[in-house]
C-alpha cells in the first residue's frame, strides 16, 4: 500500500518515487532499500561529526600546550668555537645586551699580553730538552703580562682557576682551550671539579719548568671568552 511507503528519500528535498515500467520493484523492497540508505547516511554523518570533534579537540590541546609551555633555560655558547653545543630542550640564548655582556666578560690583562698572544708556539719550534728555561727574572716579567695566572711555589708551573656559570660554560672553555692547544702544539694540564670549577696548569714538560711557550699559551687562553659565575666574579672583585 502507498500509505506505508516513506514520503521522502533521506537527506533530500525531492519526493521519493517508485520506479516505473519494467524497473518497478515491490513496495517492500523499496522500503528496505530506503531504510538502509537512511541508516548508512546517518552513520556516515555521525562518524564525520565525531572525527571533526576529535580534530577540534586536538587542535585546542596543542594550542593550550603552546601557550602554557614553560620557558626553557638558555644554554651557554662559546663564540670562539664557531659552533653551538646543543642541549636537549633548551632554546638559543638571548642576544640582548645583558646576555652579551655576561658572555663576553673581560678580565684584566697585563702589559705585554698582546705581544705574547701574537707569537706562535709552532713558529718557536717543537719543545725539547734543549728548550731554554726562563730565569726567575724572566718569569716575573712574564707573570706581569698574565695577571690571571698564579706561579707555583717551585716556580715550575703557572695556574689559572675560575668558576664558570654552569657545566656547559665550563665545557665550552675546555673545548676552546683544546682547539688552541692543538693549533699551538703545546698542551696544558686541566681539571674540572664540582661540575664547573676549572683549573688549568701550564708548564713545559720536556724541561720540567717554565719556558716562553708557556706564557704564549697562557696569553692565548686568556683571549677565550668565558661565562663566569656571578658569585665568583664578585668574590674576585671583578664587576
Amino acid at each position: 500500500p502507498r500509505h506505508l511507503l516513506p514520503s521522502r528519500a533521506p537527506h533530500t528535498k525531492s519526493k521519493a518515487r517508485m520506479p516505473c515500467g519494467s524497473a518497478r520493484i515491490s513496495a517492500g523492497a523499496f522500503f528496505l532499500a530506503t531504510a538502509s540508505t537512511r541508516a548508512a547516511n546517518h552513520q556516515a554523518g555521525s562518524t564525520a561529526s565525531r572525527a571533526s570533534a576529535a580534530a577540534s579537540a586536538a587542535a585546542s590541546a596543542v594550542s593550550c600546550l603552546a601557550r602554557h609551555r614553560p620557558r626553557a633555560r638558555p644554554y651557554c655558547t662559546s663564540p670562539s668555537l664557531g659552533a653551538l653545543f646543543p642541549a636537549c630542550g633548551r632554546r638559543q640564548p638571548s642576544t640582548s645586551h645583558t646576555a652579551r655582556a655576561m658572555a663576553t666578560t673581560a678580565l684584566p690583562r697585563g702589559v705585554g699580553a698582546a705581544e705574547l698572544a701574537a707569537q706562535s708556539c709552532v713558529a718557536l719550534g717543537a719543545c725539547s730538552r734543549e728548550t731554554p728555561l726562563l730565569t726567575p727574572a724572566d718569569v716575573q716579567e712574564k707573570m706581569a703580562a698574565v695577571p690571571l695566572w698564579r706561579l707555583s711555589a717551585d716556580t715550575s708551573v703557572i695556574t689559572r682557576s675560575f668558576t664558570a656559570k654552569n657545566w656547559q660554560c665550563a665545557l665550552d672553555f675546555i673545548n676552546s682551550m683544546s682547539l688552541v692547544a692543538e693549533a699551538e702544539g703545546h698542551h696544558p694540564n686541566f681539571h674540572m671539579t664540582n661540575y664547573r670549577d676549572v683549573r688549568v696548569e701550564v708548564t713545559t714538560h720536556a724541561i720540567g719548568g717554565l719556558s716562553l711557550y708557556d706564557f704564549v699559551l697562557a696569553a692565548k687562553l686568556d683571549q677565550i671568552e668565558v661565562t663566569y659565575s656571578p658569585k665568583w666574579l664578585r668574590e674576585n672583585s671583578v664587576e
